[in-house]
């Protein structure tokens, strides 16, 4: 069995593509929930693997075990916390008021200590090695996740010791070609982060090199492309998009635009970024929206008041389909943007990064506000007047999308090494044991 665990939306992108190939091409695969707070039900991809037959469920509760009164009675606690978050879990047999009061109360204890209870309840008495006996892992593949959260590093060791295999695959695309990127990205976190693992994918060339200069042996990062941005993966994407209310937005002959920022702590000029939500917003003949980053807690609060109507809880695949234009700071929905044929404007001084489809040439790349206004009017105009060629965005995707090689199977790239890795490990222990033997 080859084990995927995910934790949020974002890495669900990147890693949902590698398990349909899988699973279409008939490998035993599955996917296991470690962040509790995270509603697998409600995610489009995760139940459609699930209709396929793939194995889709929460780690604790697909293999729940907790010892003693003491061990259940906080288990109990913990899960009506989390169910707290989903009101229709209530509806029917909704407990005593005093008891959901009580689970409020610890709701957010439960939250920052999930950890340690998860050791009380499970970790050090053999929870994780049983979970890989039981399955039969070949292989165990997580996000770039550090290994000190949720339980990634007591999976590590239990791994380590039964000689299976742990990738860590990429969940974004790495696009900044500066060293200092936000604060906390510096050498010393990217080495503790990824030393453990046997193997880390990376999208592309660029992504290796940053990785290498922190320290990591590059024989152990390996070059795949870009799961949740090729064409294949697209194309499937693009029929199991749910059908939903969510996103109603009103005929308009106006020019359709959405704003992508970047998180605010990778040296997002936050100010003049609120100047250019307005800006937006007085502009005639323009229907413009922002999503703020899906990976930074805090940043959809931070843009409450912003005279855009925020799109949060619409799908990226719906906005980019939605949109005429899209306004990138540094998220790599460009590249879903670029393979459309959407014009694709870099607001370049919103931040103090520099990025790699700046330096290819492949974006419509805006210095200042009135930049911006001078290329709305000019799309407004005539859609296709872009300044930047279809080599540059071919050039793009090829690094970005394929690792390089524009002719690459991405999907099918993964599923080889990773199947790959598999017997290669296997091969080393029955070396190991015959040495042994002998």
């Amino acid at each position: 069995m080859y084990l995927f665990f995910v934790r949020h939306f974002n890495d669900i992108d990147h890693i949902a593509p590698v398990v349909w190939k899988m699973k279409k091409d008939k490998h035993p695969v599955a996917v296991y929930c470690i962040n509790p707070q995270y509603d697998i039900h409600s995610d489009y991809r995760l139940q459609f693997l699930k209709s396929l037959g793939v194995t889709v469920d929460y780690l604790h509760v697909a293999f729940d075990h907790p010892r003693g009164a003491f061990g259940k009675f906080i288990y109990v606690i913990m899960q009506k916390s989390y169910a707290l978050q989903k009101p229709h879990e209530f509806v029917v047999g909704e407990p005593p008021g005093f008891l959901i009061r009580l689970y409020r109360q610890v709701s957010w204890r439960v939250k920052s200590k999930f950890n340690v209870i998860m050791h009380k309840l499970y970790y050090g008495r053999g929870w994780e090695r049983s979970i890989l006996e039981q399955t039969g892992a070949q292989v165990i593949c997580f996000d770039h996740i550090k290994p000190k959260h949720h339980m990634v590093d007591a999976f590590l060791k239990a791994s380590r010791a039964m000689s299976i295999p742990s990738l860590a695959l990429p969940h974004g695309v790495y696009l900044y070609t500066n060293q200092k990127t936000k604060p906390k990205a510096i050498d010393s976190r990217r080495l503790a982060k990824f030393k453990r693992y046997d193997y880390i994918i990376a999208t592309n060339e660029l992504r290796k090199q940053i990785l290498v200069g922190s320290g990591i042996p590059a024989e152990k990062i390996i070059v795949l492309g870009c799961a949740r941005y090729c064409a294949e993966w697209l194309a499937q994407n693009q029929k199991i998009l749910p059908d939903t209310n969510d996103f109603n937005p009103p005929n308009s002959t106006k020019l359709k635009v959405v704003l992508m920022p970047s998180k605010p702590q990778a040296r997002v000029d936050v100010d003049r970024l609120f100047k250019t939500c307005a800006l937006l917003a007085d502009l005639d003949g323009i229907e413009a929206m922002i999503k703020p980053h899906t990976r930074a807690p805090g940043a959809k609060n931070l843009f409450h008041g912003v005279p855009l109507p925020d799109v949060s809880h619409v799908l990226t695949a719906e906005l980019c389909e939605w949109a005429d234009v899209l306004l990138n700071v540094g998220s790599s929905v460009i590249t879903e943007a670029l393979m459309k044929g959407k014009p694709a404007l870099y607001l370049k001084y919103l931040h103090e990064n520099t990025t790699l489809f700046e330096e290819l040439g492949s974006c419509w790349t805006i210095n200042n506000e009135d930049e911006l206004k001078k290329a709305l009017l000019s799309l407004q105009d005539d859609i296709n007047n872009i300044p930047y060629s279809k080599e540059s965005v071919a050039a793009f995707v090829s690094d970005i999308v394929h690792g390089g090689d524009a002719d690459s199977d991405v999907l099918g790239r993964y599923e080889e090494f990773i199947v790959n890795s598999s017997i290669a490990k296997q091969d080393t222990r029955l070396q190991s044991k015959a040495l042994l033997t002998n």
